[in-house]
């Protein structure tokens, strides 16, 4: 493996970070957040140093990256760019030890959504976009940003891009990778502008318009409430909400496919509709146990009296079903105190996740559906043991080794 080549890679994606930070620095000098500023700037000179020496003693051009040396960049660059990431949440103070501010920022960057902050409305405004700029930037990958910018580099970014993006499959959208990167962030953009656009028009502040659409569209779920959604206590910001981990939770090859006009090949598509199919099946279900659980027809119906008005059931089984689905993690309810019923299939929604190819986490659509065809079949040549049949998605074959590694 070429060591200079991967350090010199890390080194320019650590100098793109430092830029980056210029961002919630100042969001710091807006909201006066004194503290705030010092611990961005620190963390700007620490980071530019960094990258700076790294690319100085290890610079290369013209390099072919090969898949060993994609997988340890795509992996070194998360790990400093979490490290890293972390400086601002320990130099402000807002972390009492460097481990908190690390396990903040992972949960960050990887869209996880867990949080060792027990209210976080006390912390600094600075502070929360950092927080949620971090799920903004690890929905889409802060690799694929930087794919987009290795050719001016003079390097390839396909085995880079082959580490980063998720799925059994990859749908090759554009011939040159580099062009492939730039319209998944032009369209996560588009996306995030779109929303903050939305949610301002309920009168939504524009601060908590933009931090509340970076952890949505990225399903990250970083609130700035200790609520959540529940805070703004409005059916239009929650139909906005899910409607874009919705969108957020599909294939974003499938936007491509829109812009070139391909709209049936996009409704036909196999995963989308198991995608869709399972959310709806998982709507209705949730929202006629907890209507019906209000009648005690549940023995272990919730006496929360909120949920017996049938639409609000719908209201927030529609809201939980997609927020879950997509591992995003905003609330509109204290789903805790729903029928078990509720609690065990929303269980199983985290565990199938959105589709390949999205923000969404779990182990996507696509698997799952791959797994079921591959089950069937098998089923079918124990009937049928001379059977010769192939699993097909989106009418093409699927090969031996993409079931093999779904399985």
């Amino acid at each position: 493996m070429n060591i200079p080549i991967v350090l010199s890679t890390v080194g320019n994606l650590v100098l793109m970070l430092a830029g980056i930070l210029l961002i919630p620095l100042g969001v710091a000098f807006y909201y006066k957040d004194d503290s705030a500023i010092w611990a961005f700037i620190y963390t700007i000179l620490v980071t530019g140093v960094l990258g700076g020496l790294s690319k100085a003693f290890f610079r290369k051009k013209n390099v072919a990256i090969n898949i060993r040396e994609g997988i340890a960049i795509v992996t070194f660059s998360w790990l400093v760019c979490i490290f890293l990431g972390a400086l601002p949440f320990w130099y402000s103070g807002v972390c009492t030890t460097y481990c908190d501010a690390v396990f903040e920022t992972t949960s960050g960057f990887t869209t996880t959504g867990s949080s060792i902050f027990k209210d976080v409305e006390i912390l600094p405004h600075s502070i929360l976009f950092w927080r949620a700029f971090t799920n903004w930037l690890g929905g889409m990958g802060i690799i694929v940003i930087f794919v987009a910018l290795l050719p001016a580099m003079g390097m390839s970014g396909y085995q880079l891009f082959s580490a980063e993006v998720s799925g059994p499959t990859a749908d090759r959208m554009r011939p040159r990778i580099g062009e492939t990167a730039k319209l998944l962030w032009f369209i996560y953009l588009i996306i995030t502008a779109f929303m903050i656009v939305m949610l301002c028009c309920s009168g939504m502040p524009i601060f908590d318009a933009i931090c509340h659409t970076f952890t949505t569209v990225s399903t990250g779920g970083f609130s700035i409430k200790n609520t959540s959604t529940a805070y703004y206590n409005s059916l239009y910001v929650e139909i906005v909400t899910a409607a874009f981990m919705f969108i957020c939770g599909c294939n974003f090859a499938l936007y491509y496919k829109c812009f070139q006009k391909e709209f049936k090949k996009v409704l036909k598509n196999s995963e989308l509709r198991f995608f869709a199919g399972l959310i709806l099946t998982a709507i209705v279900f949730i929202a006629l146990v907890l209507y019906f659980s209000q009648s005690g027809y549940f023995n272990n119906a919730t006496n929360d009296a909120r949920y017996y008005n049938l639409g609000i059931s719908f209201r927030h089984a529609f809201f939980q079903a997609i927020t879950v689905c997509t591992g995003t993690g905003h609330v509109s309810a204290d789903y805790d105190l729903w029928p078990n019923a509720c609690r065990f299939l929303l269980v199983l929604l985290m565990f199938f996740g959105a589709c390949a190819g999205s923000t969404g986490g779990g182990i996507k659509c696509v698997r799952i559906l791959l797994l079921l065809k591959s089950s069937m079949r098998e089923f079918g040549r124990i009937l049928r043991p001379r059977m010769v049949k192939h699993v097909k998605l989106n009418g093409e074959s699927v090969s031996e080794e993409i079931i093999t590694e779904c399985s």
